[in-house]
């Protein structure tokens, strides 16, 4: 048998060899198109760019399924926002609703005012904030007071509506160990089929230094979108306090 080495010729020299390409050596060009049975575990360097793994977008957002796809991450509570007072008129919150989610969860963590006996107020606006509804509120609560002297607890309930706002706590005290805190849900604020409206739970003292737990529920109504809100009290600033806002998955 004659074996050329002709570098001239190496597809003869390959078959001379009895060689065949994508079998026993890489093609010239260095692809490995015909090679099979690779280990993976073989791998000693380098990293498999992400499009070799699944299809779609991977991102930081994103997570690779069992059907070989990236699929975005949908998490029960996804945080969108936090902001924290300091002798604040107001605190704000746009360009966090949209469509993406339906229900959001608002928390406020001791939310103190700098006037004793003001009202806790939540506003919406329907142009992102530029300006916010003053009119159509409606709320009931239902509220336990357990008095600073003696052991006596008292239940009370209100009720009103045409109001400039919704008021989520009366007379809270300040500087008495304790700010307001507690959870607001916000249902659909930009279903215009529907009322957006509102339900949450409250801790804190009132100017008696009496402490209370007020449970609430209101809605703005009319049948308009609603893609921003605002927490203030009814007189002075918020001097302290913490409010975060998650939008819950839809599904």
């Amino acid at each position: 048998m004659t074996i050329r080495l002709n570098p001239a010729d190496l597809s003869q020299t390959r078959s001379d060899l009895g060689l065949t390409v994508g079998t026993d050596v890489l093609a010239p060009n260095g692809s490995g198109a015909n090679l099979t049975a690779l280990n993976a575990s073989n791998l000693g360097s380098g990293t498999v760019p992400t499009a070799r793994l699944g299809s779609g977008t991977a991102s930081g957002t994103t997570f690779l399924a069992g059907d070989q796809t990236y699929k975005t991450v949908a998490a029960g509570l996804n945080h969108l926002s936090t902001a924290t007072a300091s002798s604040s008129a107001s605190l704000d919150f746009t360009s966090l609703i949209t469509s993406t989610y339906d229900v959001y969860f608002i928390v406020l963590d001791e939310i103190m005012p700098a006037t004793n006996a003001s009202d806790l107020y939540l506003l919406l606006s329907g142009d992102n904030g530029s300006s916010f509804s003053s009119s159509n509120y409606a709320y009931v609560t239902d509220t336990l007071t357990k008095h600073n002297h003696g052991d006596s607890v008292s239940r009370s309930s209100t009720s009103a509506r045409g109001l400039a706002q919704i008021q989520l706590m009366n007379s809270a005290a300040t500087n008495q160990g304790q700010g307001v805190s507690g959870q607001i849900y916000l249902f659909s604020p930009l279903n215009t089929s529907l009322q957006p409206s509102l339900r949450w739970s409250f801790i804190g003292n009132d100017n008696g230094v009496n402490l209370k737990v007020l449970d609430g529920a209101g809605k703005e109504e009319t049948s308009s979108a609603r893609d921003a809100f605002q927490i203030k009290f009814s007189s002075g600033n918020i001097a302290s306090g913490t409010v975060r806002v998650y939008g819950i998955a839809n599904g």
